[in-house]
């Protein structure tokens, strides 16, 4: 995957629409909330108060009261009916006198001189105030009473200081005050408060993820990145690995590497050298990643650029360029093996490696190739020797890393060297590639399905009867070409 210059942007600014949008939900749940404390709730206890005097006032006229101070009674079954609705009620003149009250007021009740004029124009005049009870809507409304029977004999005819006829004069109006407990009506919008809080946690949460998600925005970019350099070395990796049918006609191969990570430790290599011998090559650096790949690259590199006729002497020296250049927990294992068609003898040196098997073809044997050194990068004085066997016609060679005989299942069974030498003696007539596959598939069965926690590589060379029909034409008219 390919990575944009301006990708950091366009996440900048999808983040950043983000983090507005969840700003703006975490005020809209607030001030919402205000809102319903501050306004809603209030206006339902004002509702409430007006209901009440409603009721009082029906209640009154039904009992005939048209004096104010024989109310007692009505407010008191009012409240008892109300109890959970009102606190108290008390009836006053304009002029702030006391006519009647129920419940357990609080305080001196006073009439704004400004109340009627309040009245007029609509505004509230409701108050907050604290209660035993909790807070609780205190208002004044205006209350009236049946006019008495001889409410007119006084001044019957007569209009009033407003030009008002007697029969349009209306009751005195008196001022009742009710506390209303705010418990009472904000239970008419819990659902609405429950749904704002779930909104504020969201919003909340949405606000934290974006923020995290936008500091934590670089490190992805950069992982993201480094995943696809890491592809891009596992693809160049893999293409340096040779193709069967690439090498040379004496040779037939077959291979398989499965990396533990992106890129794997563990190399093989087959090549055919100017002098035409080929060189088989398998190793396995310790550790795994791209730490270990850059190392493959190196000893690749090196090997490559090794007379084959002279691997022992390379050995030596890429040991101590090991030791000089890379730290001490950095090692790697190494059979290199150089195979000469003309003389049918393969050289080689071990360095610490597992001893990869020479199957016999038609022998039923299996030898192991052992001769060497130690590994390569401990020990910067180590001498390496190099061993030799005779190849015979159809002879096949497998050599692999610890990814496989090492291999555990879940009851921490390794999955040994007896195993591999059984599914060999097996495969006796199979081909590189069958006897390769076969060996991959019982590992992976052996340690179920997942990714390996080693790398594994598996190589099977076969030496077909070519290479005899070459030693016997000594005369050398067959040529080995090197590979472009």
């Amino acid at each position: 995957m390919k990575l944009r210059k301006h990708s950091p942007w366009k996440f900048g600014l999808v983040l950043g629409m983000g983090a507005l949008v969840a700003l703006a939900l975490c005020v809209q749940c607030v001030r919402t909330y205000w809102y319903t404390d501050a306004v809603l709730v209030p206006q339902g206890a004002e509702r409430e108060a007006e209901r009440q005097v409603g009721a009082l006032t029906t209640a009154a006229r039904s009992a005939g009261i048209t004096d104010p101070s024989a109310l007692g009674p009505v407010i008191g079954h009012a409240l008892e009916s109300a109890s959970d609705r009102v606190l108290w009620m008390r009836v006053l003149d304009p002029d702030s006198h006391l006519l009647a009250q129920g419940g357990k007021p609080q305080g001196t009740a006073k009439v704004p001189s400004q109340w009627w004029e309040n009245i007029e124009t609509h505004q509230s005049l409701g108050v907050l105030v604290d209660t035993p009870e909790g807070k609780a809507f205190v208002t004044m409304l205006p209350f009236r009473l049946p006019r008495p029977p001889r409410f007119f004999e006084a001044g019957a005819g007569q209009p009033d200081s407003h030009g008002h006829p007697p029969g349009a004069r209306r009751a005195p109006a008196y001022v009742i005050e009710l506390a209303i407990p705010l418990k009472a009506v904000a239970g008419a919008f819990e659902g609405l408060r429950q749904n704002l809080i779930v909104g504020l946690i969201a919003s909340v949460a949405l606000l934290v993820s974006v923020t995290i998600i936008g500091l934590r925005t670089p490190h992805y970019l950069r992982g993201k990145y480094l995943e696809s350099e890491m592809r891009l070395a596992r693809q160049v990796q893999s293409d340096l690995q040779p193709k069967p049918h690439s090498v040379s006609p004496h040779v037939q191969f077959a291979a398989s590497a499965a990396a533990a990570d992106h890129v794997g430790g563990d190399f093989y290599d087959i090549f055919e050298a100017a002098s035409g011998q080929i060189a088989i090559v398998l190793g396995d650096v310790s550790g795994k990643g791209m730490s270990a790949a850059l190392l493959v690259s190196v000893l690749q590199g090196a090997i490559r650029s090794s007379t084959a006729s002279e691997h022992e002497s390379a050995c030596e020296q890429i040991n101590r360029m090991l030791c000089e250049r890379t730290a001490c927990e950095r090692f790697a294992t190494l059979f290199w093996g150089v195979y000469d068609p003309v003389t049918g003898m393969l050289h080689y040196v071990n360095a610490g490696h597992a001893a990869p098997m020479l199957v016999r073809h038609g022998q039923n044997r299996i030898e192991r190739l052992d001769e060497g050194g130690p590994v390569l990068g401990l020990l910067p004085c180590a001498r390496y020797s190099a061993g030799a066997v005779e190849i015979t016609d159809s002879d096949t060679l497998v050599l692999y890393s610890d990814g496989i005989n090492e291999a555990t299942n879940q009851n921490g069974e390794e999955f040994g060297e007896d195993c591999i030498q059984q599914i060999i003696s097996d495969s006796v007539e199979a081909t590189p590639a069958e006897v390769c596959e076969r060996i991959m598939k019982e590992v992976t069965a052996f340690t179920s399905a997942g990714a390996p926690p080693d790398d594994r590589t598996l190589l099977v060379v076969r030496f077909p009867p070519s290479g005899a029909a070459l030693r016997r034409r000594q005369s050398g008219e067959i040529r080995v070409e090197a590979v472009a």
